[in-house]
């Protein structure tokens, strides 16, 4: 490099650096350009300058080759030599600078000038030059009024009286200097000769018109969100996309434009703002990163990722590191997958590139489609564009690639650009929301459930026993029912010593959880069952030792009164044992039936202090009788 007291003008070696990149490690103008801190550089003439040296890069190499200018200054930089030709042959035709790199580009004016004179065949084919594409920004300015403002200054309108396509490419390409014509698909979008020069026109530096590519607008029009839609652009800055949907929903609706990059952001909030877009929320965020239910509202998405910008980038290279493709594609495919599955009310899809690679374009589009969860259906483009466009995807990835859209600067006269419109399929959509209707409907039960079962247990006293095993009996009845079937065939061919492990294995696992919270209820049930069972042979040896001798049939009365008041402190004894969980009536309906010895031996497996007690109680029962 050079040393020397005057430097080079900044935009110059900005413009040189990130052409390097670009040319040597694949990456994108656009992505380098906003990625570097460049806010108070006019980013669009930088852009120009960049993509202008890389158009003609074949055609500065041959220069270079035939002058021998990179032998003989083996110091100057080759980047920045590439940069300063292409601002003296193709851009403002001189360098006023001071500085070392400067004066020696101006050095060689001569032979530049005598290689280009002879060789202007060869600049035609390889320089394919675009028109200038204006998008008239109107969330500020009327198209009418716009096409007014330029005639005042002399431009005169050209109407497209053609109905064709291809007669619009003839069309544009034979506009003269100061012509203009509304372009074929976006009618927003006016198209000037080639080279017109609008960074220091007025309505340009008010944002009233945006130098906008033809093919970047063509997304929103496929996307065409109506009036009040909800649009989410997942990858937004530098918001010439995201102006232009706020702009075609007449800033009626909602735009949640999404980026990660801070400076990327700065940008998109800035661009934003003075665009007048009222409808837009910007959100530093990584789109990867909204979750489902968080913008549930999303009914139409905009999604341009990164991708090797080999659409923007020409000839500079057509090779790109099989591992540097690969990571991109891997990446493209998550936010599309994202797009389609985390937005259950989403319509329609718009996934972009700037690239012509098709594993970055038809493949993505694909594979993501085949496995993803929604059912989606990619669109036919040129049923969208009615028939009027030339260039779709490879039938190599059947009837999806061929339902994409390339836009191919040698045909189309834009950048290099790929288009896929997908649609959710209506029944899909139907499913999709009834699920998440249902999914809020369980969360509701279950915080339901879950505030039922806290205040249960902050009651106290029986209820709260009986409430607890009411649920956990209630959750295994069927398995209580199957096990008790299975005790009685065991029962019926293996005896007694054979019932206990059966029931050990049924019941009494379903019990011992709750046996601890039980076990004083039963105490207290039992001390109130004896006391009332002695009350009653009192009362009964009171009345016989008082009662004198009776005919037969008074002592037939007498015991038939016995036997109602034995079955009444009977149903009182069952209201009561009914208080107990369903668990312990299973238990009573065992005792109606007069005590079997698989209904003993499943007491004896809920606790073994309760066989004694019952045997005495039978005992007692004999007594009675025979008192009686």
């Amino acid at each position: 490099m050079f040393e020397h007291s005057v430097k080079v003008p900044r935009p110059y070696k900005i413009a040189a650096n990130i052409y390097k990149k670009v040319a040597t490690e694949g990456g994108s103008v656009k992505t380098l350009l906003y990625d570097n801190k460049l806010r108070h550089f006019r980013t669009n003439a930088l852009f120009a300058l960049i993509t202008e040296t890389i158009k003609h890069s074949s055609y500065i190499d041959k220069i270079f080759e035939k002058c021998n200018i990179l032998v003989n200054e083996p110091r100057l930089d080759p980047w920045l030599a590439r940069v300063l030709t292409s601002e003296l042959l193709f851009g403002k035709k001189e360098l006023p600078g001071k500085s070392k790199p400067e004066q020696l580009i101006n050095s060689y004016k001569e032979q530049f000038e005598s290689y280009k004179a002879e060789h202007q065949e060869d600049l035609k084919t390889t320089d394919v030059r675009r028109p200038r594409y204006v998008r008239i920004n109107t969330n500020l300015l009327t198209t009418s009024d716009a096409v007014r403002a330029f005639q005042d200054e002399g431009y005169n309108f050209i109407r497209c009286t053609s109905g064709s396509y291809n007669d619009y490419l003839q069309q544009i390409q034979s506009l003269s200097e100061y012509d203009f014509t509304q372009d074929y698909h976006v009618k927003t979008v006016y198209v000037f000769p080639t080279g017109t020069k609008l960074h220091d026109h007025e309505l340009y530096l008010e944002n009233n018109i945006i130098l906008q590519d033809k093919a970047t607008s063509l997304a929103v029009h496929l996307l065409a969100p109506p009036q009040g839609s909800v649009v989410l652009d997942m990858c937004a800055a530098p918001g010439m996309k995201t102006s232009q949907v706020a702009a075609y929903m007449r800033n009626e609706g909602k735009v949640y434009a999404v980026e990660r990059n801070e400076t990327r952001y700065q940008t998109l909030c800035e661009f934003v703002e003075k665009t007048g877009c009222k409808c837009v929320t910007t959100m530093h965020q990584d789109a990867l990163e909204l979750k489902r239910g968080d913008f549930d509202d999303v009914e139409y998405i905009l999604l341009d990722p990164s991708c090797s910008g080999s659409g923007m980038d020409f000839s500079v290279h057509n090779y790109i590191e099989p591992a540097r493709l690969a990571k991109l594609t891997s990446l493209q495919e998550k936010f599309l997958k994202h797009a389609m599955n985390a937005f259950p009310k989403a319509k329609r899809i718009v996934y972009s590139t700037c690239s012509l690679y098709p594993e970055e374009n038809e493949r993505v589009v694909t594979n993501s489609v085949m496995v993803s969860r929604a059912r989606w259906r990619v669109q036919d483009v040129k049923e969208l564009l009615k028939g009027q466009w030339n260039n779709f995807g490879s039938n190599m990835y059947g009837s999806i690639g061929v339902r994409c859209l390339y836009a191919k600067p040698d045909s189309d006269l834009t950048t290099g650009f790929f288009l896929a419109v997908l649609d959710r399929e209506p029944k899909d959509a139907e499913r999709s929301q009834k699920n998440g209707d249902e999914t809020n409907g369980e969360n509701n039960e279950a915080d339901k459930k879950s505030q039922k079962r806290k205040s249960k247990k902050d009651d106290d006293g029986v209820d709260d026993v009986q409430n607890d095993v009411l649920e956990d009996a209630t959750e295994h009845g069927n398995e209580k029912k199957k096990n008790k079937k299975k005790k009685n065939k065991i029962s019926e061919s293996n005896g007694d010593e054979s019932i206990a492990p059966a029931e050990q294995n049924g019941d009494t696992d379903l019990i011992a959880e709750n046996i601890v919270e039980v076990e004083e209820f039963k105490e207290q049930r039992k001390k109130k069952k004896k006391e009332k069972r002695d009350k009653e042979v009192t009362e009964n040896q009171i009345d016989e030792e008082t009662t004198p001798v009776h005919t037969v049939d008074e002592e037939v009365v007498s015991k038939k009164k016995k036997k109602k008041k034995r079955k009444k402190s009977e149903t009182t004894e069952t209201e009561e044992i009914n208080v107990v969980a369903e668990v312990d009536t299973e238990i009573q309906n065992k005792k109606k039936k007069k005590r079997s010895k698989d209904d003993l031996l499943d007491e004896n497996a809920v606790a073994n202090t309760d066989e004694a007690p019952k045997k005495k109680k039978k005992k007692h029962k004999r007594e009675t009788t025979e008192v009686e």
